[in-house]
């Protein structure tokens, strides 16, 4: 005997062996017993959940000379003629295939004849929905008042695509999803017949894997058990699908709980090594993050998550460690990691950037990241952690509120590049720009997008890369891998400067880090002290004055009055002049403050 697929092998002859759907099997079976049968049925559902087999058993039933209970016995030569083919009365067409106005008039002068050999004659029709409007319409007139011997049953998976006629004319049947139990318990009914061996966590991922379609779940049962033979656990399933395994999605989360971005690229670069499809990851990581959210808000998960005993309490344990901010978090950067990746063709680097977002909250700007921050801190003082303070005096710094000062009438514009007279180093290296961004794009494609073409500014630093804000995309990845820039802006001058990425709208704010290189706070702990606390309300001094009086050559003066006595090409201040002259545009108090610099 030819081989038969195992589906195909295990099709079920009989009502009772259709898996989960009990509520359509038995009103099928209660019409056939009183006799009430419709002339025209319709099968919804998705693919794999029993529509095309029920349609089989129906048309039998209805034809069994010794029906059992409403199924048919296949038994009688009815029956037997049905399943091999000789008996002709029941028809199955492929609306896929014969969707045309001149197949369904072949159609509707067939019906005009009476069943040859069974009471019946009945037309299935599968994946209906694929039908033209005008076989739609063609059908429809046979399909409102058909002969009493014919009797059709439509398929479909896609019932919104069937026109409002024709459903009306048509009993409606849906078919759900079929649980995980129920794919369970069939698997091993088949994996007894056919001496499988098959172990208990494996029946969990393979019943997971089928997705609700018991079609799917055999389909991958008999892929398993052509790779490994009778005997298969769940290390199989995964290296004949190339899936990860549901270790790799607790260590993703404990790694974003722990805000461990090494981690992650850590499991990233493992997965990538064994050969595992990274969309396949992410799916099943949002699956997993799904699991958490459930066990994190219901009272009893395990009647909702799907999944062992043992999985069951490490989500459960998960689910204590992660906030809801943090999965609301996870499903939205995850989501949109998995539709931006279709448009790239190694999708690796936008999965990273999306776990590296999920590890790191203070790199996203959303109010989810916002929220998560906040609970963070709550957490952290509800246990009681306390801020130390080096000493009193700087506590009464901390208090003491500075002097206000009006904000500065002058506006300042970053100068073209080009316009610069001065030849200093960086003011070379950034009139070099287009070359050196031609070669990035040549030697790395992808950056081109982050480097081409790219609005530049410069600072006392080096190089400031400008982004649009609906440019964030380009932003994030010339940032990961800013060293390969720098590197080529170094191999084209000769010089190691810094290079930075920053939005337009913010550039103010890289003025303002100018400004701090520009007064000499050349240690981190200064640097970062005068950055975090600039605002408009508490400001001793205008920097944009101090940058204009050192650095003249980066900042364009609207009130050329204001700008000292500075003249386009001069080279740079006499220290005198500027002892001279600064004293009219500070205090007593600031001044002291410069002078004890």
């Amino acid at each position: 005997m030819a081989y038969q697929a195992i589906y195909r092998k295990w099709r079920p002859a009989v009502f009772e062996d259709i898996v989960g759907q009990g509520h359509i099997t038995g009103t099928l079976r209660n019409q056939i017993t009183s006799g009430q049968v419709s002339h025209a049925y319709l099968f919804c559902g998705t693919r794999g959940t029993g529509k095309t087999t029920a349609a089989k058993v129906f048309s039998r039933a209805v034809n069994c000379l010794n029906p059992n209970n409403g199924s048919p016995c296949n038994e009688c030569e009815i029956c037997k003629g049905i399943l091999d083919g000789s008996v002709t009365d029941v028809t199955e067409i492929d609306a896929a295939s014969n969707n045309g106005v001149d197949n369904i008039r072949e159609l509707r002068d067939d019906v005009n004849y009476v069943a040859l050999r069974a009471k019946y004659r009945v037309y299935i029709i599968d994946e209906v929905h694929m039908l033209s409007d005008g076989a739609f319409n063609a059908l429809l007139k046979t399909l409102e008042e058909p002969p009493s011997h014919v009797l059709f049953i439509l398929a479909t998976t896609a019932p919104h695509k069937v026109p409002e006629t024709i459903l009306s004319r048509c009993q409606r049947f849906d078919f759900k999803r079929i649980r995980t139990a129920d794919i369970i318990t069939r698997m091993k009914e088949i994996a007894y017949g056919d001496g499988l061996q098959i172990t208990d966590d494996a029946y969990m991922l393979l019943a997971k894997l089928a997705d609700g379609s018991m079609r799917d779940g055999l389909s991958i049962l008999e892929r398993c058990v052509s790779a490994c033979g009778e005997s298969i656990t769940v290390e199989d399933i995964t290296s004949v699908l190339g899936i990860a395994d549901t270790d790799a999605d607790f260590k993703a989360a404990d790694a974003i709980a722990n805000g461990s971005a090494a981690e992650v690229l850590s499991l990233v670069n493992t997965l990538v090594s064994d050969g595992k499809d990274l969309n396949l990851f992410i799916d099943s990581l949002i699956s997993h993050f799904h699991d958490i959210m459930i066990a994190k808000l219901s009272d009893k998960p395990e009647d909702i998550i799907e999944t062992s005993s043992e999985n069951l309490l490490k989500i459960k344990h998960q689910a204590e460690k992660l906030s809801f901010e943090t999965l609301s978090r996870a499903a939205d950067i995850l989501n949109n990691a998995r539709a931006d990746a279709k448009w790239v063709k190694s999708p690796r680097m936008i999965y990273e950037l999306a776990l590296i977002k999920l590890t790191r909250p203070m790199l996203d700007d959303s109010k989810e990241a916002l929220q998560e921050r906040i609970a963070k801190l709550e957490e952290e003082v509800k246990n009681g952690i306390k801020v130390s303070v080096s000493s009193t005096s700087e506590a009464e710094k901390v208090q003491e509120k500075p002097k206000k000062k009006e904000p500065s009438s002058r506006l300042y514009v970053p100068l073209d590049v080009s316009s610069l007279t001065t030849d200093t180093p960086v003011v070379v290296a950034a009139r070099k720009w287009d070359v050196i961004a031609g070669k990035i794009a040549r030697k790395t494609p992808y950056l081109a997008g982050s480097v081409v073409n790219r609005k530049i500014t410069i600072d006392g630093e080096g190089i400031i890369l400008l982004f649009d804000t609906n440019e964030r995309m380009r932003k994030e990845i010339a940032a990961t891998y800013i060293s390969m820039i720098r590197d080529a802006v170094e191999k084209e001058t000769g010089r190691d400067f810094v290079v930075k990425t920053a939005y337009t709208e913010d550039l103010e704010d890289n003025i303002v880090d100018y400004w701090n290189v520009a007064k000499g706070n050349s240690s981190e702990e200064s640097h970062s002290e005068t950055t975090q606390n600039i605002s408009e309300d508490n400001i001793e001094s205008d920097p944009m004055d101090r940058i204009s009086n050192n650095f003249p050559e980066i900042v364009e003066v609207t009130d050329q009055s204001e700008f000292l006595d500075y003249q386009p090409g001069e080279e740079s201040f006499e220290q005198s002049e500027f002892e001279d002259d600064r004293e009219e545009f500070f205090t007593d108090e600031e001044q002291s403050e410069l002078d004890g610099e």
